[in-house]
């Protein structure tokens, strides 16, 4: 992994791909990770947030900056960017338990539900960084079966090798009652928001990009939102 130093902090970079913007300070990393934190500001219920996949925690300071004081549990198998994040941002972190651990394995152990799950995960692979197979395969239907009634899930997923995005997001999607995708102007990204009882792709829509102008992201203009 190779670290960046940036304006707001570090970039945490892998074969050319970000796989975080640490910023040192709470605020915008105008990226990606706005968008996942400003839809855990607005989408989840009362109760617990797990992230799978938490590399420099990206989503944090985005999250600090919209005020989401709610405990952050965490899992990564790698501890470089967690031990980044605990020595640049040890002023504001905010409530995180990071766990040391497969991602699956983790989420298997969990007695209680949660009120939003949020998977991040990616592995470096023949020069490139892509989603690993269980992302497509074993963890959506146990994100599901972990989520509290009326939770969300939340799957950054990034484009194939190939450029074709894989059928296998239509079957996620049809996991639950609702879902709708959030694509970027900038990113290769897709945002996939799932769960049994979810606005409107309009009503969601206008409300994350007025969470975003809030929080000063160059993302509010930048994201278009569908129905699945």
């Amino acid at each position: 992994m190779e670290i960046k130093t940036t304006r707001q902090g570090l970039r945490l970079v892998e074969h050319g791909v970000v796989i975080s913007e640490l910023r040192t300070s709470p605020g915008p990393t105008h990226s990606v990770f706005d968008v996942l934190a400003t839809l855990a500001s607005i989408l989840h219920p009362a109760g617990r947030i797990g992230l799978l996949g938490f590399a420099g925690g990206g989503m944090m300071a985005p999250l600090k900056s919209l005020g989401v004081d709610a405990t952050i549990e965490t899992v990564d198998l790698d501890r470089t960017g967690y031990d980044l994040f605990v020595r640049h941002c040890e002023k504001w972190p905010g409530p995180v338990k990071w766990h040391h651990g497969d991602a699956v394995t983790w989420l298997r152990r969990q007695r209680q539900t949660f009120a939003m799950l949020i998977e991040d995960l990616s592995v470096p692979t023949q020069g490139d960084v892509i989603k690993p197979a269980v992302s497509w395969s074993v963890l959506p239907k146990l994100i599901r079966s972990r989520l509290k009634p009326g939770g969300v899930a939340v799957f950054n997923l990034m484009l194939p090798p190939g450029g074709t995005w894989n059928p296998d997001l239509r079957r996620i999607a049809g996991m639950f009652r609702e879902a709708h995708t959030v694509d970027f102007d900038e990113f290769e990204n897709r945002i996939l928001i799932a769960g049994d009882a979810l606005p409107s792709a309009r009503e969601l829509g206008r409300t994350l990009r007025i969470a975003l102008r809030k929080l000063r992201s160059r993302q509010a203009e930048r994201i278009h939102l569908h129905s699945v």
